[in-house]
Protein backbone atom coordinates (compact mmCIF):
# COMPACT_ATOMS: atom_id res chain seq x y z
CA UNK A 1 0.00 0.00 0.00
CA UNK A 2 1.25 3.39 -0.82
CA UNK A 3 3.91 4.50 2.05
CA UNK A 4 2.12 2.26 3.83
CA UNK A 5 -0.21 5.12 3.70
CA UNK A 6 2.26 7.08 5.35
CA UNK A 7 2.35 5.16 8.69
CA UNK A 8 4.83 8.02 10.23
CA UNK A 9 2.48 10.84 9.40
CA UNK A 10 -0.18 8.73 10.92
CA UNK A 11 1.63 8.61 13.98
CA UNK A 12 2.37 12.03 14.31
CA UNK A 13 -1.04 13.63 13.38
CA UNK A 14 -2.55 10.98 16.16
CA UNK A 15 -0.29 12.11 18.83
CA UNK A 16 -1.15 15.97 17.34
CA UNK A 17 -5.04 15.52 18.02
CA UNK A 18 -4.98 13.72 20.67
CA UNK A 19 -7.22 10.91 19.86
CA UNK A 20 -8.24 9.34 22.80
CA UNK A 21 -11.88 8.69 22.70
CA UNK A 22 -12.38 8.22 26.32
CA UNK A 23 -13.99 11.62 26.46
CA UNK A 24 -17.25 10.31 24.65
CA UNK A 25 -19.79 12.22 23.24
CA UNK A 26 -22.83 9.82 23.71
CA UNK A 27 -26.11 10.32 21.27
CA UNK A 28 -25.21 13.81 20.61
CA UNK A 29 -25.21 14.72 17.10
CA UNK A 30 -22.79 16.56 14.74
CA UNK A 31 -24.93 19.91 15.53
CA UNK A 32 -25.52 19.41 19.50
CA UNK A 33 -21.06 18.64 19.74
CA UNK A 34 -21.15 22.15 17.90
CA UNK A 35 -23.78 24.49 18.72
CA UNK A 36 -21.34 26.45 20.75
CA UNK A 37 -18.43 26.70 18.23
CA UNK A 38 -20.02 27.61 14.56
CA UNK A 39 -22.35 25.48 11.89
CA UNK A 40 -21.44 22.57 10.54
CA UNK A 41 -22.59 21.32 7.36
CA UNK A 42 -23.17 19.37 4.23
CA UNK A 43 -24.00 19.47 0.76
CA UNK A 44 -26.59 17.66 -1.08
CA UNK A 45 -28.01 17.10 -4.58
CA UNK A 46 -31.25 17.11 -5.98
CA UNK A 47 -30.97 13.56 -7.15
CA UNK A 48 -30.12 12.08 -3.49
CA UNK A 49 -31.56 14.37 -0.83
CA UNK A 50 -34.03 12.84 0.44
CA UNK A 51 -31.56 9.75 0.90
CA UNK A 52 -30.28 11.47 3.70
CA UNK A 53 -32.90 12.45 5.74
CA UNK A 54 -31.64 9.89 8.25
CA UNK A 55 -28.33 12.23 8.80
CA UNK A 56 -30.64 15.64 8.11
CA UNK A 57 -30.16 16.14 12.10
CA UNK A 58 -26.59 16.00 12.50
CA UNK A 59 -26.30 19.28 10.36
CA UNK A 60 -27.35 23.05 10.92
CA UNK A 61 -26.42 24.39 7.79
CA UNK A 62 -26.35 22.54 4.07
CA UNK A 63 -25.53 23.59 0.51
CA UNK A 64 -26.77 22.84 -2.51
CA UNK A 65 -24.16 21.30 -4.95
CA UNK A 66 -24.63 22.28 -8.03
CA UNK A 67 -28.59 23.50 -7.89
CA UNK A 68 -27.86 27.52 -7.22
CA UNK A 69 -25.34 27.52 -9.94
CA UNK A 70 -26.04 29.43 -13.24
CA UNK A 71 -26.95 26.66 -15.79
CA UNK A 72 -29.58 25.44 -13.71
CA UNK A 73 -31.06 28.40 -12.02
CA UNK A 74 -31.04 30.73 -15.61
CA UNK A 75 -30.27 28.13 -18.27
CA UNK A 76 -31.40 30.83 -21.00
CA UNK A 77 -31.18 34.49 -20.85
CA UNK A 78 -33.71 35.81 -18.66
CA UNK A 79 -35.47 32.14 -17.78
CA UNK A 80 -35.24 31.56 -14.64
CA UNK A 81 -35.57 28.19 -12.82
CA UNK A 82 -35.25 26.79 -9.63
CA UNK A 83 -37.38 23.40 -9.56
CA UNK A 84 -33.92 21.79 -8.60
CA UNK A 85 -33.25 24.03 -5.87
CA UNK A 86 -36.50 25.12 -4.30
CA UNK A 87 -37.26 21.98 -2.87
CA UNK A 88 -33.96 21.30 -1.20
CA UNK A 89 -34.30 24.49 0.21
CA UNK A 90 -37.82 23.23 2.00
CA UNK A 91 -36.01 20.25 3.10
CA UNK A 92 -33.38 21.78 4.76
CA UNK A 93 -36.00 24.34 6.03
CA UNK A 94 -38.25 21.36 7.38
CA UNK A 95 -35.13 19.79 9.43
CA UNK A 96 -34.18 23.13 10.88
CA UNK A 97 -31.29 23.74 8.89
CA UNK A 98 -29.91 26.82 7.20
CA UNK A 99 -28.70 27.03 3.55
CA UNK A 100 -25.68 27.92 2.28
CA UNK A 101 -26.06 29.67 -1.31
CA UNK A 102 -23.08 28.28 -3.63
CA UNK A 103 -22.71 30.14 -6.17
CA UNK A 104 -22.88 33.22 -8.15
CA UNK A 105 -20.20 34.10 -10.25
CA UNK A 106 -17.79 31.04 -11.36
CA UNK A 107 -15.49 30.25 -14.41
CA UNK A 108 -16.17 26.60 -15.01
CA UNK A 109 -18.04 25.98 -18.38
CA UNK A 110 -19.98 23.24 -16.93
CA UNK A 111 -21.74 25.69 -15.01
CA UNK A 112 -21.94 28.86 -16.83
CA UNK A 113 -23.82 28.68 -19.97
CA UNK A 114 -21.91 30.17 -23.30
CA UNK A 115 -24.47 32.63 -23.85
CA UNK A 116 -23.47 34.70 -20.78
CA UNK A 117 -20.37 36.16 -22.58
CA UNK A 118 -21.81 36.71 -26.13
CA UNK A 119 -21.40 40.42 -27.33
CA UNK A 120 -18.01 41.10 -25.26
CA UNK A 121 -17.44 42.32 -21.50
CA UNK A 122 -19.93 44.98 -21.10
CA UNK A 123 -22.99 42.52 -22.06
CA UNK A 124 -21.46 40.15 -19.74
CA UNK A 125 -20.97 42.04 -16.89
CA UNK A 126 -24.47 43.22 -17.08
CA UNK A 127 -26.27 39.37 -17.74
CA UNK A 128 -23.78 38.87 -14.61
CA UNK A 129 -25.25 42.15 -12.10
CA UNK A 130 -28.35 41.13 -13.20
CA UNK A 131 -28.36 37.46 -12.96
CA UNK A 132 -26.89 37.88 -9.31
CA UNK A 133 -29.87 40.24 -8.06
CA UNK A 134 -32.42 37.90 -9.70
CA UNK A 135 -31.42 34.61 -8.00
CA UNK A 136 -30.25 35.91 -4.45
CA UNK A 137 -33.97 37.85 -3.97
CA UNK A 138 -35.58 35.08 -5.19
CA UNK A 139 -33.86 33.22 -2.19
CA UNK A 140 -34.13 35.96 0.21
CA UNK A 141 -33.71 34.81 3.82
CA UNK A 142 -33.90 31.82 3.17
CA UNK A 143 -29.87 31.84 2.29
CA UNK A 144 -28.11 32.58 5.40
CA UNK A 145 -24.62 33.13 3.40
CA UNK A 146 -23.63 33.21 -0.55
CA UNK A 147 -20.67 32.47 -2.22
CA UNK A 148 -20.62 35.48 -4.69
CA UNK A 149 -17.53 34.24 -6.66
CA UNK A 150 -15.87 30.86 -6.84
CA UNK A 151 -11.94 29.90 -7.41
CA UNK A 152 -10.88 33.15 -9.68
CA UNK A 153 -6.95 32.87 -8.73
CA UNK A 154 -4.45 30.94 -10.67
CA UNK A 155 -2.77 28.13 -8.84
CA UNK A 156 1.05 28.94 -9.89
CA UNK A 157 3.60 28.32 -7.65
CA UNK A 158 5.39 32.00 -7.38
CA UNK A 159 6.00 35.40 -5.83
CA UNK A 160 4.49 37.29 -8.68
CA UNK A 161 1.81 39.99 -6.82
CA UNK A 162 0.54 40.22 -10.97
CA UNK A 163 0.08 36.54 -11.45
CA UNK A 164 -2.88 36.72 -9.31
CA UNK A 165 -5.64 35.23 -11.82
CA UNK A 166 -5.94 31.75 -13.32
CA UNK A 167 -5.48 32.09 -17.50
CA UNK A 168 -7.88 32.72 -19.81
CA UNK A 169 -10.05 30.71 -21.84
CA UNK A 170 -8.68 31.24 -24.79
CA UNK A 171 -5.09 30.08 -23.28
CA UNK A 172 -6.74 27.19 -21.37
CA UNK A 173 -9.88 25.86 -22.58
CA UNK A 174 -9.91 23.43 -19.61
CA UNK A 175 -9.25 25.80 -16.81
CA UNK A 176 -8.60 28.96 -17.97
CA UNK A 177 -11.69 31.62 -17.79
CA UNK A 178 -13.52 33.52 -19.85
CA UNK A 179 -14.38 36.14 -17.95
CA UNK A 180 -10.43 36.46 -17.57
CA UNK A 181 -10.67 36.89 -21.42
CA UNK A 182 -13.09 39.16 -21.61
CA UNK A 183 -11.23 41.38 -19.08
CA UNK A 184 -8.22 41.54 -21.52
CA UNK A 185 -6.09 38.43 -19.50
CA UNK A 186 -3.86 36.90 -21.73
CA UNK A 187 -0.24 34.12 -20.61
CA UNK A 188 1.88 36.05 -22.61
CA UNK A 189 1.63 39.85 -20.84
CA UNK A 190 4.03 42.33 -18.98
CA UNK A 191 3.47 42.88 -15.48
CA UNK A 192 1.74 45.96 -16.40
CA UNK A 193 -0.70 44.63 -19.26
CA UNK A 194 -1.47 41.76 -16.51
CA UNK A 195 -2.13 44.79 -14.05
CA UNK A 196 -4.16 46.72 -16.13
CA UNK A 197 -6.51 42.96 -16.66
CA UNK A 198 -6.08 42.06 -12.69
CA UNK A 199 -8.00 45.51 -12.12
CA UNK A 200 -10.74 44.75 -14.62
CA UNK A 201 -11.38 41.48 -13.30
CA UNK A 202 -11.44 42.75 -9.55
CA UNK A 203 -13.62 45.67 -10.52
CA UNK A 204 -16.21 42.70 -11.85
CA UNK A 205 -15.67 41.21 -8.55
CA UNK A 206 -16.58 44.56 -6.66
CA UNK A 207 -19.70 44.94 -8.61
CA UNK A 208 -21.33 41.56 -8.10
CA UNK A 209 -20.43 41.83 -4.43
CA UNK A 210 -22.61 45.17 -4.59
CA UNK A 211 -25.20 43.56 -6.99
CA UNK A 212 -25.52 41.07 -4.43
CA UNK A 213 -25.26 43.34 -1.16
CA UNK A 214 -28.12 45.34 -3.05
CA UNK A 215 -30.11 42.19 -3.27
CA UNK A 216 -29.62 40.50 -0.30
CA UNK A 217 -31.62 40.93 3.14
CA UNK A 218 -29.70 42.35 5.88
CA UNK A 219 -27.39 40.10 7.84
CA UNK A 220 -27.11 38.14 4.88
CA UNK A 221 -23.03 37.56 4.32
CA UNK A 222 -21.29 37.78 1.54
CA UNK A 223 -18.24 35.03 0.43
CA UNK A 224 -15.18 34.98 -2.18
CA UNK A 225 -14.60 30.69 -2.05
CA UNK A 226 -11.27 29.44 -3.06
CA UNK A 227 -9.58 26.48 -3.07
CA UNK A 228 -5.46 25.62 -1.56
CA UNK A 229 -4.37 22.50 -1.58
CA UNK A 230 -1.32 22.73 0.50
CA UNK A 231 -0.66 26.13 -1.94
CA UNK A 232 1.26 28.32 0.17
CA UNK A 233 1.64 30.74 -2.62
CA UNK A 234 -1.51 30.84 -3.61
CA UNK A 235 -2.43 31.46 -0.04
CA UNK A 236 -0.05 34.75 -0.06
CA UNK A 237 -2.34 35.31 -3.43
CA UNK A 238 -5.50 35.58 -2.26
CA UNK A 239 -4.28 38.13 0.86
CA UNK A 240 -2.68 40.17 -1.93
CA UNK A 241 -6.12 40.25 -4.04
CA UNK A 242 -8.31 40.62 -0.59
CA UNK A 243 -5.75 43.94 -0.30
CA UNK A 244 -6.99 45.19 -3.61
CA UNK A 245 -11.06 44.17 -2.92
CA UNK A 246 -10.96 45.70 0.26
CA UNK A 247 -9.14 49.27 -1.22
CA UNK A 248 -11.60 49.40 -3.94
CA UNK A 249 -14.55 49.17 -1.64
CA UNK A 250 -15.88 45.33 -1.90
CA UNK A 251 -18.90 44.44 0.06
CA UNK A 252 -17.40 41.22 1.40
CA UNK A 253 -18.26 39.70 4.58
CA UNK A 254 -15.38 36.94 4.90
CA UNK A 255 -13.78 33.73 2.69
CA UNK A 256 -14.82 30.45 2.40
CA UNK A 257 -11.67 27.85 2.29
CA UNK A 258 -12.23 24.60 0.36
CA UNK A 259 -10.73 22.04 2.19
CA UNK A 260 -10.15 19.28 -0.63
CA UNK A 261 -7.29 17.12 1.09
CA UNK A 262 -5.85 13.73 0.94
CA UNK A 263 -4.66 11.63 4.00
CA UNK A 264 -1.13 11.72 3.47
CA UNK A 265 -0.33 15.17 2.71
CA UNK A 266 -2.85 17.51 4.88
CA UNK A 267 -0.65 20.93 5.39
CA UNK A 268 -2.51 21.98 8.87
CA UNK A 269 0.11 23.98 9.99
CA UNK A 270 -0.94 25.94 6.34
CA UNK A 271 -4.79 25.99 7.07
CA UNK A 272 -4.05 27.39 10.67
CA UNK A 273 -2.03 30.25 9.15
CA UNK A 274 -4.64 31.03 6.02
CA UNK A 275 -7.46 31.15 8.99
CA UNK A 276 -5.66 33.91 10.96
CA UNK A 277 -4.55 35.91 7.78
CA UNK A 278 -7.76 36.03 6.46
CA UNK A 279 -9.11 37.08 10.02
CA UNK A 280 -6.52 39.83 10.49
CA UNK A 281 -8.01 41.22 7.78
CA UNK A 282 -11.22 41.65 9.50
CA UNK A 283 -13.28 39.18 7.82
CA UNK A 284 -14.98 35.93 8.47
CA UNK A 285 -13.96 32.79 7.38
CA UNK A 286 -16.40 29.60 6.53
CA UNK A 287 -14.51 26.68 5.86
CA UNK A 288 -16.63 25.38 2.87
CA UNK A 289 -15.72 21.92 1.15
CA UNK A 290 -13.81 19.59 3.34
CA UNK A 291 -12.80 16.07 2.82
CA UNK A 292 -10.00 13.78 3.04
CA UNK A 293 -9.64 11.33 0.17
CA UNK A 294 -7.49 8.22 0.53
CA UNK A 295 -5.69 9.67 -3.26
CA UNK A 296 -3.04 12.11 -3.73
CA UNK A 297 -5.39 14.24 -6.49
CA UNK A 298 -3.05 14.91 -8.96
CA UNK A 299 -0.20 12.10 -8.32
CA UNK A 300 -2.67 8.85 -7.71
CA UNK A 301 -4.35 9.00 -11.08
CA UNK A 302 -3.28 5.04 -11.72
CA UNK A 303 -3.97 4.15 -8.19
CA UNK A 304 -6.80 2.33 -7.00
CA UNK A 305 -7.98 0.38 -3.56
CA UNK A 306 -10.47 -1.72 -3.17
CA UNK A 307 -11.55 -1.59 0.61
CA UNK A 308 -11.39 0.69 3.35
CA UNK A 309 -8.87 -0.52 5.46
CA UNK A 310 -8.35 0.41 9.53
CA UNK A 311 -5.03 1.75 8.55
CA UNK A 312 -7.02 4.61 6.29
CA UNK A 313 -9.56 5.35 9.27
CA UNK A 314 -6.93 5.77 11.40
CA UNK A 315 -5.12 8.26 9.54
CA UNK A 316 -8.65 9.66 8.02
CA UNK A 317 -9.36 10.34 11.72
CA UNK A 318 -5.86 12.01 12.79
CA UNK A 319 -6.39 14.44 9.66
CA UNK A 320 -9.85 15.33 10.34
CA UNK A 321 -9.22 15.40 14.08
CA UNK A 322 -6.44 18.24 13.43
CA UNK A 323 -8.94 20.19 11.16
CA UNK A 324 -11.45 20.15 13.48
CA UNK A 325 -8.84 21.23 16.01
CA UNK A 326 -7.78 23.84 14.55
CA UNK A 327 -11.51 24.69 13.69
CA UNK A 328 -12.29 24.86 17.69
CA UNK A 329 -9.26 26.73 18.75
CA UNK A 330 -10.30 29.54 16.02
CA UNK A 331 -13.94 29.60 16.23
CA UNK A 332 -13.99 33.38 17.10
CA UNK A 333 -12.92 33.26 13.53
CA UNK A 334 -14.94 30.72 12.03
CA UNK A 335 -18.92 30.82 11.63
CA UNK A 336 -19.45 27.67 9.99
CA UNK A 337 -18.09 24.22 8.63
CA UNK A 338 -19.13 22.43 5.73
CA UNK A 339 -17.99 18.66 4.34
CA UNK A 340 -18.43 18.50 0.60
CA UNK A 341 -21.00 15.68 0.55
CA UNK A 342 -22.64 13.49 3.01
CA UNK A 343 -21.49 9.96 3.53
CA UNK A 344 -19.40 7.22 1.28
CA UNK A 345 -22.00 6.12 -0.58
CA UNK A 346 -21.96 9.00 -2.90
CA UNK A 347 -19.28 11.61 -3.85
CA UNK A 348 -17.93 13.42 -6.53
CA UNK A 349 -14.87 12.22 -6.01
CA UNK A 350 -15.76 8.68 -7.49
CA UNK A 351 -16.01 10.06 -10.78
CA UNK A 352 -12.83 12.67 -10.51
CA UNK A 353 -10.11 13.20 -11.28
CA UNK A 354 -10.63 9.10 -11.98
CA UNK A 355 -13.67 8.04 -13.26
CA UNK A 356 -15.48 4.96 -11.48
CA UNK A 357 -12.76 4.77 -8.78
CA UNK A 358 -13.96 4.57 -5.20
CA UNK A 359 -13.35 6.70 -2.28
CA UNK A 360 -13.95 7.25 1.42
CA UNK A 361 -13.79 10.73 2.38
CA UNK A 362 -16.75 11.75 4.62
CA UNK A 363 -17.76 11.19 8.24
CA UNK A 364 -20.03 8.61 7.37
CA UNK A 365 -19.86 5.28 5.97
CA UNK A 366 -21.78 4.18 2.98
CA UNK A 367 -24.24 2.75 5.69
CA UNK A 368 -24.97 6.00 6.81
CA UNK A 369 -23.32 4.79 10.41
CA UNK A 370 -20.56 6.80 12.10
CA UNK A 371 -16.96 6.49 11.18
CA UNK A 372 -13.52 6.81 13.35
CA UNK A 373 -13.28 10.09 11.82
CA UNK A 374 -16.16 11.40 13.01
CA UNK A 375 -15.71 10.44 16.69
CA UNK A 376 -12.32 11.77 16.03
CA UNK A 377 -14.11 15.37 15.70
CA UNK A 378 -16.39 15.11 18.59
CA UNK A 379 -14.61 13.38 21.17
CA UNK A 380 -12.70 16.24 23.16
Amino acid sequence: MRKAIAAGLAATMLAASALGFAGCSGEKTLREVYEDYFLVGATMSYGNFESYEDLADEFSSMTCENEMKWNNTEPQEGKFDYTLSDPMVAFAQEHDIAVRGHCIGWHNKDATPSWVYEGGYDAARERLLNHTREVISHFGDSIYAWDVWNEMLTDDNDTDDTNLYRVSYADDATNGSRWHELAGLARSQTAEERQAANDKIEQLIVDTFAAAREAAPEGTKLYYNEYFVNNTYKCQKLLVMLDHLLEKGCEIDGVGIQCHYDITSFDAEMLEQLIIDISALGLDVQITEIDFSMYDYNADTTLYYSEFTPEMAELQASCFGKAFEIFRKHADKISSVTQWGVADDISYLFNMPVPNRKDWPYLFDADHNRKLCYEAIVDF
